[in-house]
């Protein structure tokens, strides 16, 4: 429906050289992000066709949980483009997906909550009644999931890769002495 609507130059995208028509979306599950062309006469076809579409699914769009997110417009254009859509003007960085995402580099705020839900998990494990083997198995499965994720979407900068490797090296040696003692008395 997209494809069709910009083959006709009713809407417009910001990648009109990379996929045709420019209309760029990303979709997964209920959440998706559209990038349009800054023209208000094409938003409000926009809004059309996503009318179109309730019509035809029907779906309903809750337009007031949705943000409006734009980069280098005026504030004008922007209250004008949240009133076609009947929804609120965001904020950068916004969460996608549990991804922290930016038009700019992210700032250690951005991903500080990523790092200190890391560190939180292995704070409450108790590493001296494990086997090394239960310390990988639980590091593996439970911890390394968090970042490998985020940075296959994002650059994760050297101070977060340190921090989460300190924890993670912290409680997987940081019980050594008390461990060996253990081995040896049994």
């Amino acid at each position: 429906m997209l494809k069709k609507a910009a083959s006709q130059d009713l809407i417009s995208g910001l990648l009109p050289n990379i996929i045709p028509g420019g209309v760029a979306s990303l979709q997964y599950a209920d959440d998706t992000i559209l990038f349009l062309e800054n023209s208000v006469h094409k938003a409000r076809n926009f809004k059309w066709f996503l009318s179109c579409f309730e019509s035809l699914s029907g779906m309903k769009i809750n337009f007031h949980k949705n943000d409006l997110m734009t980069i280098n417009i005026d504030e004008e254009v922007a209250d004008d483009f949240a009133q076609i859509f009947c929804c609120k003007k965001g904020c950068f960085p916004i969460k996608y997906l549990g991804v922290p995402l930016h038009y700019d580099k992210l700032k250690r705020e951005d991903l500080q909550p990523i790092i200190d839900r890391i560190i939180k998990g292995i704070s409450g494990w108790l590493g001296r009644y494990l086997t090394y083997r239960g310390k990988i198995i639980l590091l593996c499965a439970c911890l390394i999931s968090i970042p490998a994720y985020l940075m296959s979407v994002i650059k994760f900068p050297k101070w977060a890769i340190n921090a989460t490797n300190s924890q993670m090296a912290h409680f997987f040696w940081g019980n050594i002495g008390d461990q060996h003692k253990y081995h040896l008395a049994n």
